[in-house]
């Protein structure tokens, strides 16, 4: 309601909870030229689906260690917990997301290159 603005770069991608963000659709993105990736749920304990949020706490939290162990940088996959009333702290923690992956310079492990023809 408040028509905050966030940055144009950033493509949202709307799913009912956090919980049922698969981490092979995370990697998906950045294997298809995404910088970075950002997610955006429910704090932890206050779910709409009961306990979706505490699922993904635990798969971010793996996928994070996954990403570090293969080389990919740390700025390059952030997870955030806030509520639907914070919208002008979601702006601000996606502001700082891109300013970390400017930061870091286009990804370069993970990405598919196509091949010549």
């Amino acid at each position: 309601m408040s028509r905050f603005q966030y940055p144009p770069n950033i493509k949202i991608i709307r799913v009912p909870c956090a919980g049922r963000v698969n981490p092979l659709f995370l990697l998906r993105a950045l294997q298809h030229g995404a910088d970075g990736v950002l997610v955006a749920g429910c704090y932890p304990g206050e779910c709409t689906y009961s306990t979706g949020n505490l699922y993904a706490r635990r798969k971010f939290f793996m996928l994070k260690h996954y990403l570090e162990f293969i080389g990919v940088e740390k700025g390059r996959f952030n997870v955030a917990w806030l509520s639907s009333a914070e919208a002008e702290r979601f702006v601000k923690i996606a502001k700082n997301t891109i300013e970390s992956v400017k930061q870091l310079g286009p990804a370069k492990k993970l990405v598919k290159r196509s091949l010549p023809q």
